[in-house]
């Protein structure tokens, strides 16, 4: 088993290439894993970090958050026998050292 961290452009760009890598196929309704045996996808999409600055609201203070950029997955390989991970390597980054979200 194998944790991949993902992060695109865009969520086109994203699906485009683990389409492309034989992890998901789009259908009528969106985008689908195919093989649920094989992968588990962890679909993050835009994540935000906090800039340190904060804000008065009616509602109280408020952290400011920017983003930091692209779309972001995660992807857990169970079986890689018909991985191709070439077709992602573009958008694999590192792990991250405190990662938004990661696997159980």
């Amino acid at each position: 088993m194998t944790d991949i961290y993902l992060r695109a452009d865009t969520a086109e760009a994203l699906y485009n290439a683990l389409e492309a890598a034989g992890v998901v196929t789009k259908g009528e309704d969106g985008y689908h894993v195919t093989d649920a045996h094989k992968y588990a996808l962890d679909v993050i999409g835009d994540v935000y970090k906090p800039t340190g600055e904060t804000i008065q609201t009616d509602e109280g203070q408020l952290s400011w958050v920017q983003s930091v950029g692209g779309f972001h997955a995660n992807l857990r390989v169970i079986d890689a026998s018909s991985f191709d991970a070439d077709k992602i390597a573009k958008i694999v980054i590192e792990t991250p050292t405190n990662p938004v979200r990661a696997w159980a």
